[in-house]
């Protein structure tokens, strides 16, 4: 079946009919902005927050390369669901063709509404609750900051490297780049190289990249 035609039938067979891709951006903004403004006035900023906050941009990294490595390219019990909305991304977004063709699109290019709705309401208060128990608060709100910050950098990144090769973002180097470190990454070298979608250190050091 070629690609155009899959499409189609995908978004007639998975896609919710009530679907609205964008209001899908919407929440995703609205949650990400205020929950940053929301942290960020709540530090009590020194010399060495910024240091604390990419403190926490680096292991959420790390973190990110192992989930997308392991969890969404092999099958763990209990996260079935999450491999196989990963490889229907694969599906949708192959190396000939990145970009998505209409708004609804999105929906197999942003993380879930739900999960996002999880994340800012449930994961992210939970985990300040958890840490200001054995640390700190002083530290664990620049901690917090920087998860959100990251959260934000993964779906932007991730959407720019889905964008057409053309397009005016493109112009700057860096993401030219990631584009093409991410099409690789859809390719038949899926399982096996390019994990990283915001940067790539991890490849470089797990020897992933390609």
């Amino acid at each position: 079946m070629d690609l155009a035609r899959y499409r189609r039938t995908f978004r007639r067979k998975v896609i919710p009919a009530y679907y609205r891709g964008k209001l899908h951006i919407a929440i995703f903004v609205f949650l990400e902005v205020s929950a940053l403004v929301s942290c960020g006035v709540m530090i009590n900023w020194q010399w060495w927050t910024p240091l604390m906050i990419l403190f926490s941009i680096f292991q959420a990294s790390v973190l990110t390369y192992f989930i997308h490595r392991y969890l969404l390219h092999q099958k763990f019990p209990g996260f079935h669901w999450a491999h196989k909305m990963h490889h229907w991304h694969h599906t949708f977004y192959r190396p000939q063709n990145m970009p998505y063709d209409e708004i609804n699109d999105v929906y197999m290019l942003l993380m879930p509404p739900w999960l996002q709705l999880v994340y800012f309401l449930i994961y992210l208060p939970l985990a300040t609750l958890i840490l200001a128990a054995i640390a700190p608060l002083f530290l664990i709100l620049p901690f917090m900051f920087g998860l959100i910050l990251w959260y934000g950098l993964y779906e932007s990144v991730h959407w720019i490297e889905h964008l057409p090769k053309d397009h005016w973002t493109m112009k700057f180097s860096m993401f030219d780049w990631l584009r093409r470190h991410h099409i690789t990454h859809h390719s038949e070298l899926k399982d096996q190289a390019n994990f990283g979608i915001v940067e790539p250190s991890m490849d470089y050091l797990f020897r992933t990249k390609y």
